[in-house]
């Protein structure tokens, strides 16, 4: 929902994913286990640059699953993550807090609510497990989108959740929202890309709201936007009607769309204004 610039340094300098691994691994007691690692640090270097080339190209979807990597199996390589990078005294846990760190407000860019409070592994750990400390597969997240996301992975094209990194989606309007009427109003959200986009671009805005159960957080949160803002729309309805209303919902809704074309509340915005029973009272 929020594109992120690829994960960088106190240098600005885009982490690479060897060193990160290379990092980590100095923390490791077992000779035998440290050697093993390090001999498949070259491995991880070319997956990374694998994972950047297929997600540049939106076919992450195609990367097969890892069980192992030469004598390392999986289990190792997840641990690699959970024991030398996530525990505040780890060596890669600067890594880790500065991944963290990047949403500006620190506010989830999987959906554009949540406060960040951990790393969602985009391709997941457990079923490629030679990603566990790439940092470009390592994504800010809240706690609503990593629950609802939990394990899932594309294998379709159009299946493909928006990638912080990798795609940016908001040059045009895809996010929508109607207005539900009753007492109190509601919105209900859909995905209405333009025509001109690629089928499966289409497809992969509906996969992102729905496998991450958007709708219901967003449509959540409009409620209570509109409790916050009814005072004010019936003060201004009492004094210009319709017109009155819908004019200052157009113009916060400019610049809710300078900031984000594809916010929930941008969505929410646009339906109302162009709802003219929302705007006629409706809201009250």
């Amino acid at each position: 929902m929020r594109y992120l610039s690829l994960p960088k340094d106190e240098k600005n300098n885009t982490f690479v994913a060897q060193d990160v691994f290379d990092i980590c691994v100095t923390m490791v007691k077992n000779p035998a286990l440290r050697a093993q690692l390090e001999a498949i640090s070259t491995d991880i270097k070319k997956a990374a640059i694998c994972y950047d080339t297929d997600a540049a190209a939106k076919t992450l979807y195609l990367t097969p699953l890892t069980a192992k990597i030469r004598k390392v199996n999986g289990d190792e390589l997840v641990k690699v993550y959970t024991l030398r990078m996530v525990p505040k005294k780890a060596k890669g846990r600067q890594i880790y807090d500065r991944i963290l760190s990047a949403p500006v407000n620190g506010r989830c860019p999987f959906c554009g609510i949540g406060t960040v409070n951990t790393l969602d592994h985009f391709l997941p750990k457990t079923h490629f497990p030679v990603f566990s400390v790439t940092p470009n597969n390592l994504v800010p997240a809240c706690t609503w989108c990593q629950g609802e996301k939990m394990e899932y992975f594309a294998t379709t094209a159009g299946g493909q959740l928006l990638h912080p990194y990798f795609d940016n989606f908001d040059q045009d309007i895809w996010l929508a929202a109607d207005v539900v009427k009753g007492s109190p109003a509601a919105f209900r959200y859909h995905v209405s890309p333009p025509a001109h986009w690629a089928v499966n671009d289409k497809a992969r805005v509906a996969a992102h709201l729905k496998e991450l159960n958007l709708g219901l957080l967003f449509s959540s949160n409009a409620g209570s936007r509109l409790a916050e803002i009814r005072g004010r729309l019936v003060k201004l309805h009492n004094l210009g009607k319709m017109n009155a209303v819908r004019s200052h919902l157009e113009e916060e809704l400019a610049s809710m769309e300078e900031e984000c074309k594809n916010s929930w509340v941008a969505a929410m915005y646009r339906a109302a204004v162009a709802s003219n029973w929302f705007c006629d009272g409706g809201f009250s």
